[in-house]
């Protein structure tokens, strides 16, 4: 039998049509790449805003101020963007090596490393890191001349540094956004809170889908009784007013960034459930999976393994819509105020700065905080619509 070596002997894949596809959309490309360069400045955001140097001479001596002060949630996003990245080589390549009977198995065997391997570096990080606080003004030093040769980030402010003096300003040559009710530079909290709406955004999603697909696959694979008994969960769920029942979760919590994506996690997980329900019902009856029973493998392989693979579309549809609203979320909650606590900056807390205590509005806190919520939740919302056009074969064109 000859081996099978080139990927043009395997023919064009169900993924590869559906890029294909997806890549026609002019919007869809426009909005994807948005979405990746607002990741770009999210990870990047301390290196490009920040009021610490680069480097800086002090007394004689070379020090690197900006590096020292980076944080264990630093560390943390820069580990989660390598991960990424591995993912989407180790993915790209098996599409081209990998024989695509084997390819499901092997891309899920990698996924869950590499979550463990993420997971496994956060939780060092924030044991072994120290929480640091360097209020040193540098530019101060320079000023007396204390410090000499400087090398700043392009915005060269720090979002929980204040400055009376400079609050309330209109946008500037000097500050591009203007500044908020404590003299921040708008621009760099807005660069910082891109990291908190796409954190939440992305780990509480993470969360509602790990219990989605497991209760939706349960159902979905069992049927009977446990169908049964799991469908009145997810009802229940569905006729608690969301939102509202996050707030009043929210209010008796101690106000944190883990606690809201928790929260919003445990608490959107319906849809994903009724997604891999609906799969699984369909799957259980196909040829390979009853292969795989008459086998005796292992329960766990059979889900996970075979039928999750075959079966995961449309939460990844799901997924882009369910980070779209996680953001929304998040933003209307920091605007009522049951947010992340200051000086941690997030678009909803900036948007709801726009009106002083006097009744003075400014308007630059409204614009630029209020269009970086609507743009992040509309390309993830088309993003969305161009993946389920592209994965759906009533709507996608012959190729």
């Amino acid at each position: 039998m000859k081996k099978i070596t080139k990927q043009k002997d395997w023919g064009v894949s169900y993924g590869q049509l559906v890029k294909q596809q997806f890549f026609k959309g002019l919007f869809n490309r426009i909005s994807l790449s948005f979405v990746m360069l607002l990741f770009v400045f999210a990870i990047a955001a301390p290196l490009v805003a920040n009021d610490k140097p680069y480097a800086i001479q002090i007394d004689g001596q070379w020090e690197f101020p900006l590096f020292a002060a980076l944080t264990a949630n630093d560390y943390s996003v820069f580990l989660a963007a390598i991960v990424a990245v591995v993912l989407f080589f180790l993915f790209r390549r098996n599409s081209k090596k990998v024989d695509p009977f084997l390819r499901p198995s092997i891309m899920w065997r990698q996924a869950v490393i590499c979550s463990v391997v993420l997971f496994a570096g956060i939780v060092t990080f924030q044991i072994l890191i120290p929480k640091k606080l360097n209020a040193t003004d540098y530019k101060f030093m320079l000023e007396t001349g204390r410090a000499t040769n400087a090398v700043f980030a392009p915005v060269p402010y720090g979002y929980a540094r204040t400055d009376i003096k400079l609050r309330h300003l209109p946008p500037s040559a000097q500050h591009w956004m203007g500044t908020d009710d404590v003299g921040s530079d708008v621009f760099c909290r807005l660069l910082h809170g891109s990291r908190v709406s796409l954190s939440v955004g992305f780990v509480a999603v993470g969360i509602s889908s790990v219990i989605g697909i497991f209760v939706g696959a349960m159902m979905g694979y069992f049927g009977g009784k446990v169908d049964f008994i799991g469908m009145r969960l997810v009802e229940i769920m569905m006729a608690v007013p969301t939102f509202f029942l996050i707030i009043t979760i929210v209010a008796f919590f101690p106000r944190s960034l883990l606690n809201i994506m928790i929260i919003i996690g445990i608490t959107g997980w319906t849809g994903n459930a009724r997604f891999i329900r609906a799969e699984f019902f369909k799957l259980r009856g196909q040829d390979f999976v009853q292969a795989a029973i008459s086998l005796s493998l292992p329960l766990r392989s059979i889900l996970f393994r075979h039928m999750l693979p075959n079966g995961i579309a449309p939460v990844l549809v799901n997924i882009t819509f369910g980070v779209a609203g996680a953001i929304f979320i998040e933003a209307a909650l920091s605007f009522l105020g049951f947010g992340v606590a200051p000086p941690t900056p997030s678009w909803g807390q900036m948007l709801s700065l726009s009106l002083s205590t006097t009744g003075r509005f400014f308007w630059w806190l409204t614009l630029f905080p209020g269009m970086a919520i609507f743009l992040t939740v509309t390309a993830y919302n088309l993003v969305g619509e161009g993946l389920r056009d592209a994965i759906d074969p009533k709507l996608r064109k012959a190729v």
